[in-house]
């Protein structure tokens, strides 16, 4: 069983959110960002989750808010 994780697209991006770029993200988590994309809520492992451990947004086409559960 893994975590979930949801992204969601914001449109303004509050100053004290620690952002990070996609080609910052570990492979596990670059791997699966298109695909959380797409669905509201994803379980994945443990690799994936780590990879946006330090990411509140995540600047991909757009911002994301990201959280994980």
């Amino acid at each position: 069983m893994g975590d979930n994780v949801t992204l969601e697209r914001v449109e303004e991006v509050p100053p004290e959110s620690r952002v990070c770029h996609y080609d910052e993200l570990a492979e596990p988590a670059k791997e699966r960002l298109p695909t959380l994309m797409d669905d509201a809520e994803t379980s994945v492992d443990g690799a994936v989750v780590d990879g946006f451990h330090d990411c509140d947004l995540v600047k991909y086409t757009e911002y994301y808010a990201v959280s994980t559960q």
